[in-house]
This record gives structure tokens, C-alpha cells and sequence, in this order.
């Protein structure tokens, strides 16, 4: 059985992730200040990845054939730029210089899937269908160190013939995603409000916004279906529905499955200064290589995250 090192393991695509490919590879998931408990099949271990030392000693000792580095900083909205860029760019650095120290000693050479963003394309050309090959206009700090590590992938894929493969998931949402994103955020003030009655009214922010949203379970299985198939190293595949969805809608949808009539009230406090106002993926690339489609529609995301909040808040 293979071995495979997947980085950022319990974060939220990684917490999805893990369990789809435990039958099939032997785990390491590299966390960070987290008690997971391994089990058959994974060991999580605790480490920092702007610790070269750390992820030389890890490679060295474990030598996985595979790499799926998930490891970030991810809410778009964070001001904390030194930060952002540490963990987002320099991590990435580290595990590649860690993995390429080790292919100069005995061949060394894995498989890597860089998890970017479709913030890379920020306010892009042409975003009803952005392709892989459109331009880059970010437009939060997030955005920008995706972008630096996007292109250091390419760089060390040439320079350093690692074999790294570049995906750019879009919005992905779902059970176990943090409040502060849109669904989780309006789904956790919903299960609030059913429970509390005196409060019927959820705070928004832009609600005019247009974006392409897939469920979590449907990203994590397409960075499955790529480690099984050949792609030349640097190249980079969205990952996508394909169709763009209004937020007013995706509330909507929230809303007619809450238990108690509610009236929204927009929140200043809660409008980006940089948002961009369409992001829609074109996935023809990644679904001609792999096969992939998406399978779970908005609404069963949506029903299964309001749950996820009804069962934190019981």
C-alpha cells in the first residue's frame, strides 16, 4: 500500500479527505497544534511546516509516494499579511526544498497535488468561465500569496522537475467548515435564531455576488481522481461545478429549510472592501482528465450543513 502525506490533514477539505482515501493509501497527516488520534491506516503526526528541519526529517523517514499539500491560511478576509504569506508561500517552499533535498540524495520524486485557489483569478477577464489560462487579478491578501505559491509550483516543477500538479478548487462549502464563510456563517445564525424566541432576523452582507459552489465532498474526491492518473508536471486544472449561483439565492435555499420564519437585515459591517462580484470556473480540463462530475446538488449541501449547526448547537 502506498503511502501518502497529506498536509493541512485536519482542516476542513482534510477532514473530508482523509476518510476517502484511508482503503487505499497508508496516512500521514501532517496537523498542526491538534490531538487527532490516528488509526489503522493513518498517523497524524504535529508539525509545522515553516519548519524545514521538521518536514526534511519527515520525508526522509517516510518517503511517501504521494503529496497532497492542503496546508493554509484561508479565510479570504484575514488582514494579516505576514502571516497569510508565511504559511501560504514559505510552507509551500519548505516541503518543496524538503522534498527536492531529498530527490537530490537518492532520486526521490513523489507525486504532489498544490491545492491553490480559484482566488488566484480575483477580478479576472473573463469570469462567467474562467480557464486555467486566465489572467490573475487577486484581490485579497489570500488571494495574492495563492497566487505566489501557484507560480512557485510551476517554477519548481521546471526548475527542480518535481513532479506537481497545480488544482484550483473554486468555493467549496459543506459540513464542518468554519462560521465566517458565507454558508456556515448563515447557516450557524439560523440554528441561533430557531432557537432563541425572541430573534428572527440574520445579519448579510453582499448579497448580489455570484459564485461557483461545490460541495466539499465532490472537491475531495476529485484531489482522489487526480492522484490516479498522468498529467504533466505544472500544469493546473480547475476545480468546479461550473455554474454560478447568487448568494441571494444560496440564502434563499437556507432560509425555506429553516424552522421559524426569519428577515434578513444587511450588515455593513459584514460588505468586503474588495469583493469581486462574479467567479464562475470552466472544468472541462480536470473532467476530460479524470472523469470526475459533480455529484451532490446545492441543496443537499445546504440541508447537511444547517444539521452540522443543529448538532454543534444541541
Amino acid at each position: 500500500m502506498q503511502k501518502i502525506l497529506v498536509t493541512g490533514a485536519n482542516g476542513f477539505a482534510g477532514q473530508h479527505l482523509i476518510p476517502l482515501l484511508k482503503s487505499d493509501y497508508q496516512i500521514i497527516g501532517l496537523i498542526n497544534k491538534s490531538n487527532l488520534e490516528s488509526s489503522e491506516n493513518v498517523q497524524y503526526l504535529n508539525g509545522n511546516i515553516l519548519d524545514r528541519g521538521f518536514l526534511e526529517d519527515l520525508i526522509k523517514k517516510y518517503q511517501p509516494e504521494k503529496i497532497i499539500h492542503l496546508a493554509a491560511i484561508a479565510p479570504t478576509w484575514s488582514q494579516d499579511p505576514e502571516n497569510i504569506f508565511k504559511i501560504n508561500l514559505l510552507g509551500t517552499l519548505n516541503l518543496y526544498l524538503a522534498v527536492e533535498s531529498a530527490k537530490k540524495q537518492n532520486g526521490y520524486n513523489p507525486k504532489i497535488i498544490y491545492v491553490s485557489s480559484a482566488e488566484v483569478y480575483g477580478k479576472t477577464t473573463n469570469p462567467e468561465k474562467i480557464k486555467e489560462d486566465s489572467p490573475f487579478f487577486p484581490a485579497n491578501y489570500y488571494g495574492s500569496s495563492k497566487v505566489a505559491a501557484d507560480r512557485l509550483s510551476y517554477q519548481m516543477s521546471q526548475s527542480a522537475k518535481l513532479q506537481i500538479i497545480i488544482i484550483r478548487p473554486f468555493n467549496h462549502t459543506g459540513p464542518g467548515q468554519l462560521a465566517g464563510f458565507f454558508v456556515p456563517d448563515m447557516a450557524s445564525q439560523i440554528v441561533e435564531i430557531e432557537k432563541d424566541p425572541n430573534r428572527n432576523e440574520i445579519s448579510v452582507g453582499n448579497l448580489d455576488s455570484i459564485r461557483d459552489i461545490s460541495d466539499v465532498r465532490d472537491i475531495v474526491l476529485g484531489y482522489k481522481l487526480i492522484l490516479k492518473v498522468d498529467a504533466k508536471p505544472g500544469e493546473a486544472f480547475n476545480l468546479c461545478s461550473g455554474t454560478g449561483v447568487k448568494m441571494k439565492e444560496v440564502l434563499k435555499k437556507l432560509l425555506l429549510a429553516a424552522k421559524k420564519e426569519i428577515q434578513i437585515i444587511e450588515d455593513p459591517a459584514r460588505m468586503r472592501p474588495s469583493e469581486v462580484p462574479i467567479t464562475v470556473g470552466d472544468n472541462s480540463k480536470f473532467k476530460n482528465l479524470t472523469g470526475w462530475e459533480p455529484k451532490i446538488p446545492l441543496d443537499q449541501t445546504l440541508q447537511d450543513t444547517l444539521e452540522y449547526w443543529r448538532q454543534r448547537h444541541e
